[in-house]
């Protein structure tokens, strides 16, 4: 489970190049786990080898309901001024990253968890032990996977997320693109008056 968790630091500091993001969405995920293993108790569900791998797997699960939210968050650049014309405090800035990441994936993250929890509800009336457990393993997961992305991390974010300029990140790699297509033009101008100059020479001779 520890080297579980490992993974998904690396994993996470990789994609959202953001420490406090990252050790946020890890502690969802733990969070996940924790209360997983406290419904075990509460749902009379021994550990065993069936409980214990799903308990691993639920952590790949988990990264799902809040790596999109997080990931996002990081996406939104929070206005300056608000529609009265003051100026916005860090605080306006972090709700308002938090809301548009909730309003920009929380639809697509919560289809994806109904999908699954679709999937898997057949499993519910069946009599073999091993479906059963797979079953109310998965319905935690689903259900405390949701919660941690939908309400906990945006709340966190929303307290003391990163304030990233995302604007600023965007007109640097406009101007990169621009000098590698001026850069491209002037090359590309060389090689036709070079053409020319060949021509030339060549009906002179």
């Amino acid at each position: 489970m520890a080297l579980a968790l490992l993974a998904v630091l690396v994993v996470m500091l990789i994609v959202t190049a953001n420490i406090p993001v990252t050790l946020f969405i890890l502690i969802c995920i733990a969070l996940v786990d924790f209360f997983l293993l406290g419904l075990l108790f509460y749902w009379n569900v021994t550990l065993n080898s069936v409980t214990v791998v799903n308990n691993v797997i639920a952590i790949g699960l988990a990264v799902d309901y809040s790596a999109h939210i997080g990931h996002s968050f990081l996406m939104i650049d929070p206005p300056s001024h608000d529609e009265a014309g003051k100026e916005t405090t860090d605080h306006e800035k972090r709700v308002f990253k938090a809301r548009g990441a909730l309003a920009s994936m929380g639809a697509s993250v919560f289809h994806g968890a109904f999908s699954t929890f679709l999937a898997i509800i057949v499993l519910g009336p069946s009599t073999s032990y091993i479906f059963k457990s797979f079953f109310k393993m998965w319905f935690g997961i689903i259900i405390f996977g949701v919660a941690h992305g939908f309400l906990l991390l945006p709340v966190l974010l929303a307290l003391c997320g990163p304030l990233n300029k995302v604007g600023k990140m965007k007109a640097l790699k406009d101007k990169d693109k621009d000098n590698e297509n001026s850069g491209q033009i002037d090359t590309e101008k060389k090689l036709n008056d070079n053409n020319i100059i060949e021509m030339k020479d060549g009906n002179s001779i």
